[in-house]
């Protein structure tokens, strides 16, 4: 039986301060849950109900804390609406990277970008389109946040995530890698002849790219419309762009 203080404990992650305290986060549902375990992510408790135990009980790590618990239960700890049938807890991952990495295909870089749901469909793109890195400035929404895992759908486990500054990043990205961001006063896209190794930088929602980033940029690059429309939202800008620059590999 789950103990009053597990319970608790588990529903203090659902607020940031207490998931940075204690550098974990939490993780709802089959798929998400799924992926997690899929992907060897590192899980340090599970609560679950009878029926999901018993069709993933070989799926759990060994040495992972396992509570069986009911519907009410569930309900207590969870942060969604309508709770589904398994929680998971865990570690939030700090991988290192080096500037030999991004001499290698496309990496995403987003600036400022403070939507949960964008950044959780920006990183759900870049694994799509096959990237293997994101970096977020500090100022961007919390990376396991549990709004970015849930748009993500479960691609916060399988694309490296970051948190650095920025600036000494695009500054110095390394040896042959072209620096690229999206501007309202970008050159066209379908005219500026790129192709990776690429830093793609994506702007904050409303005020686009730092200003002290613009000038460490080699490209600033628009995406092209006919349209009334006077922007695209972020994550739509970067999927396009992803689209095309992966295209261009």
């Amino acid at each position: 039986m789950i103990s009053t203080r597990t319970i608790q404990f588990i529903r203090s992650l659902q607020v940031k301060k207490f998931r940075r305290q204690h550098g974990l986060f939490v993780a709802e549902g089959e798929k998400i849950v799924g992926e997690m375990l899929k992907e060897n992510q590192e899980v340090t408790c599970l609560c679950a109900l009878e029926s999901w135990l018993e069709n993933h009980a070989e799926r759990i790590p060994s040495g992972t804390e396992v509570h069986e618990v009911s519907p009410s239960v569930l309900k207590k700890i969870s942060g969604l609406t309508t709770p589904n049938q398994v929680l998971a807890v865990g570690r939030v991952p700090r991988p290192g990277w080096s500037r030999e990495e991004l001499a290698k295909g496309i990496t995403l870089v987003l600036d400022g970008i403070q939507d949960p749901g964008n950044l959780g469909t920006m990183v759900r793109t870049a694994d799509w389109f096959g990237l293997k890195r994101v970096f977020c400035s500090p100022d961007s929404a919390e990376a396991f946040g549990p709004k970015v895992i849930q748009a993500s759908m479960g691609s916060v486990f399988r694309v490296r995530i970051h948190t650095e500054e920025l600036l000494p990043l695009v500054q110095d990205p390394g040896r042959d890698v072209s620096v690229a961001g999206a501007t309202l006063q970008g050159k066209d896209l379908y005219e500026l002849p790129l192709h990776a190794p690429l830093l793609l930088v994506i702007g904050n929602e409303s005020r686009g790219i730092s200003p002290g980033l613009i000038p460490a940029l080699h490209h600033q690059v628009r995406i092209p419309g006919g349209g009334g429309a006077e922007s695209l939202n972020a994550s739509v800008a970067a999927g396009i762009l992803m689209a095309w620059f992966s295209k261009q590999d």
